[in-house]
């Protein structure tokens, strides 16, 4: 049984993994953590990292990125 919940940190699905008596014991992993996944990608291009980027640490993408 899967949930929804908010808190200040954002929006977790968590799960019930097991009830009980009056313990609940849940699970906020993300439902894939600890599978292997494998991905087929093809490189569709490459260009240079804005100053932005270098500083921020991390490509924005198209249309830059709002911090």
């Amino acid at each position: 049984m899967q949930f929804r919940a908010q808190s200040n940190s954002g929006r977790y699905i968590f799960t019930v993994v097991a009830i009980e008596g009056d313990e609940v014991t849940i699970d906020v992993n993300h439902p894939l953590a600890g599978i292997t996944l494998n991905f087929a990608v093809a490189v569709r291009g490459v260009r240079e990292a804005t100053p932005e980027e270098l500083g921020d640490g991390h490509a924005h993408g198209e249309g830059g990125h709002g911090h």
